[in-house]
């Protein structure tokens, strides 16, 4: 015992533990005119970018990353050294100072991705995905850690207003580099890759994005997906790589919040050779999200640097982001996969034990992979991989894509193995059919029109008909009660003052407020 304890001595003398954090700070821009700011970040104009406000912002910015503590922080959307260099200065100032910078400035985007670190920087480059400034250069930074070395890729990639494409591009150009590493490579992948952990799924839905036919970036150029299903940490193989967000259950896997849709934006991506016995390797089950009371409003939400919306939109000198910083730990040690857990989330497939429920229930169970079974419920509405369910006495729910086997009027006993929320709007992404008791009459199920569709307990039921008069997206019904209207179909869109009778609608959810939805 003594022998083993004299060998074993060494390392725990020696390892070294370290954290890594991810931040997009929301445009941290300095006070030289470069031409290239957003308006209203155009030092010393009518919107008040001024000293006061940059030293605001560098101060709560600084407050985040003294109170989060990382060793290592990758940056996103900071515009110059300048801007890099005062917050390094601001992190020193409140008790955690990290001598070592380093920032992508070859190319001159609007922002840039940038890193601070207690650790020597041995090797500082830059990866330019297309030599465009419509694309920022992803930083690659070599760190010393106790005489161990890794990678850090910080990135930042096309915003969503663009299609799939724009990412692929960032994704192939650092996937050609990755793969001139070796295989055993110690790396780590990071930054606002503005793709959902889940992306080969969210683009399915959306046309304005899938111009790739379903490949993505995150999932498949960089393999964090295999054969339909995230990579698992358990069986991770060169040259996959682990999202780190899978540590976490589906329902906390968020970084951002745009209107009430939680997504998770910033990633930390690792790969197989985080996962072996030499070098560095993953802290197993350190991944988490930063979140201090501070950084929300007193509503929930993200408590994001405040612009005013009137006059010039001055700066308020409030707030942090609009995004959460994330992190994870790592160490010099070899690997060591913690103890499983009961209920763990490494696999998105895992059995639960089945569970009888009303589709009221629905709506607060958390999402992700569930195994609730509803006895009796009547398909009310379906088109276009859309259909509704609804229990003769309750509530009604969406069923998203998994439609095929559904008729409309038929009344069913099901489970439904798969919740999703999509900007607020709870679906059924996965069902099984347990029992069809054949056709019903679904008329008494729908509501009239002269209900107060504006109310929460309505969205994703269905009203057999309604009339009023179209003004400027919405529908003026009954005695002025009003509710936005949504057409799929342009062409399909009344004139102004209109007079409209519709049958058979659904009613969906915008900016978490009911809405007339006509296919």
């Amino acid at each position: 015992m003594k022998t083993l304890i004299f060998l074993l001595l060494p390392l725990l003398l020696f390892s070294e533990e370290f954290k890594v954090a991810s931040y997009n700070v929301e445009n941290l821009f300095d006070l030289k005119k470069s031409g290239s700011e957003y308006v209203e970040y155009i030092p010393f104009t009518n919107h008040g970018w001024n000293e006061k406000s940059f030293k605001t912002k560098i101060d709560n910015i600084s407050r985040v990353i003294c109170d989060l503590k990382p060793d290592v922080i990758g940056l996103q959307e900071i515009e110059s050294d300048t801007s890099l260099k005062a917050l390094q200065v601001g992190v020193e100032r409140c008790g955690w100072p990290m001598a070592h910078r380093a920032i992508a400035d070859r190319k001159a985007t609007t922002v840039k991705t940038a890193l601070l670190s207690k650790y020597p920087i041995l090797q500082k480059s830059e990866i330019d995905p297309d030599g465009t400034l419509r694309t920022r250069n992803i930083l690659e930074v070599l760190l010393d850690i106790d005489k161990k070395r890794v990678r850090i890729f910080v990135n930042h990639w096309k915003s969503r207003s663009g299609p799939e494409s724009r990412r692929i591009v960032s994704a192939k150009a650092l996937m050609r580099r990755l793969m001139k590493l070796p295989r055993n490579a110690d790396y780590i992948l990071l930054g606002d890759f503005n793709s959902d952990w889940k992306e080969w799924r969210t683009i399915e839905r959306s046309p304005r994005l899938n111009d790739s036919n379903g490949i993505t970036g995150i999932n498949h150029i960089l393999k964090t997906v295999k054969d339909g299903k995230p990579v698992n940490k358990y069986e991770i193989k060169w040259p996959y790589h682990y999202d780190l967000w899978m540590e976490l259950p589906p329902q906390r896997r968020w970084s951002h919040n745009f209107y009430g849709h939680k997504s998770a934006l910033d990633h930390i991506i690792i790969p197989a050779g985080l996962f072996d016995k030499i070098g560095v390797n993953y802290k197993d089950r350190s991944f988490g999200v930063f979140k201090p009371s501070y950084l929300f409003t007193e509503k929930g939400a993200i408590f994001r640097w405040q612009i005013g919306k009137k006059r010039y939109g001055k700066h308020l000198n409030a707030g942090y982001s609009d995004h959460l910083p994330i992190y994870a730990s790592f160490t010099t040690e070899p690997f060591v996969f913690l103890k499983k857990r009961r209920n763990r989330f490494d696999d998105d497939n895992k059995k639960i034990e089945s569970k009888t429920v009303h589709i009221s229930d629905l709506y607060s169970t958390p999402l992700g992979w569930i195994n609730a079974i509803i006895p009796e419920a009547v398909v009310i509405y379906k088109k276009r991989g859309i259909a509704i369910l609804k229990e003769p006495k309750g509530r009604a729910i969406l069923v998203y894509k998994d439609t095929k086997r559904l008729k409309k009027g038929h009344r069913y006993k099901i489970a439904v193995r798969k919740l999703y929320d999509y900007r607020g709007l709870r679906e059924v992404t996965k069902i099984d059919l347990l029992k069809d008791f054949g056709a019903t009459n679904i008329e008494p199920l729908l509501l009239k029109g002269s209900e107060d569709l504006g109310r929460p307990k309505y969205v994703n039921e269905v009203v057999k008909e309604i009339s009023g008069i179209y003004r400027r997206g919405f529908l003026h019904y009954g005695n002025g009660k009003k509710i936005r209207i949504y057409y799929k179909k342009r062409k399909s869109r009344p004139k102004n003052g209109e007079n409209v009778t519709l049958h058979h609608v659904r009613i969906g959810l915008y900016r978490n407020r009911p809405e007339i939805v006509v296919e």
